[in-house]
């Protein structure tokens, strides 16, 4: 979440290669993005689509979900060559400073009233816009029961206790119902207990993220309507 630095830099805006393969395989890489929401005193202000140094899939041109309520977005570009924003009204100057390799180092700066919280993968099927959080596991999905046990601890997580809690969750509800993105919760497993490298040849539980899942979740409880497939399942779905 915006508000927890993690514990390995690099994951920050960090995409999984098996994901992005499927994806732009499937919708072509201008309809794949990653969009960020920037929420300014806890109000979402603005959905910026950036490119940096660990995260290439947002370009200028990208199609992206439009606000139903008229948020701007933005499109911001890290590079070594100086970082740009486009338009470029000048509201989003202070995140083009050249110390900063992103737009998370800013936030994490603080002394400002802003705040971000990404939706992990968006894309254009060709009707309609889909998306997912990915939530990643050490201890192994052997079935469905163990799957939604696991799931239902997830409150005990630093992100879940920080300043903002669930609240960060809540927040990716609203901007994706903003953004018409039909949303998911997506937990899979990881090869180790530190890193982010995912376990291929392991099952998935998915189910649609909502006020109520992320409810269920912050009190300890297992979601409700989730689905236990394979990984391999799990790329055909998207």
């Amino acid at each position: 979440m915006s508000q927890t630095t993690p514990l390995y830099r690099a994951a920050t805006g960090k995409t999984e290669k098996p994901i992005v393969d499927a994806l732009v395989g499937k919708y072509g890489l201008s309809n794949v993005t990653w969009p960020i929401i920037l929420a300014k005193n806890g109000q979402i202000e603005a959905y910026l689509y950036e490119r940096n140094r660990n995260n290439g899939l947002n370009s200028l041109m990208d199609s992206r979900p439009g606000s139903r309520t008229h948020l701007p977005s933005f499109y911001l570009e890290y590079s070594p060559q100086g970082n740009r924003c486009e338009p470029d009204d000048g509201s989003l100057k202070d995140f083009l400073d050249r110390k900063y390799t992103c737009s998370y180092d800013y936030i994490c700066e603080g002394g400002h009233p802003y705040s971000t919280v990404d939706l992990d993968y968006v894309w254009y099927d060709g009707f309609r816009f889909r998306g997912f959080e990915l939530t990643t596991f050490y201890m192994p999905f052997t079935d469905h029961d163990r799957a939604l046990e696991l799931i239902s601890k997830m409150n005990r997580r630093p992100s879940w206790q920080g300043p903002d809690g669930a609240r960060a969750f809540h927040r990716i509800v609203d901007g994706a119902a903003d953004l018409g993105v039909d949303h998911y919760m997506v937990c899979v497993n990881t090869t180790d207990r530190v890193g982010s490298e995912l376990k291929t040849d392991g099952n998935v539980c998915l189910f649609r993220l909502t006020h109520e899942q992320v409810d269920r979740i912050e009190k300890g409880k297992k979601p409700v309507d989730s689905r236990i497939v394979t990984f391999g399942q799990f790329l055909g779905w998207l």
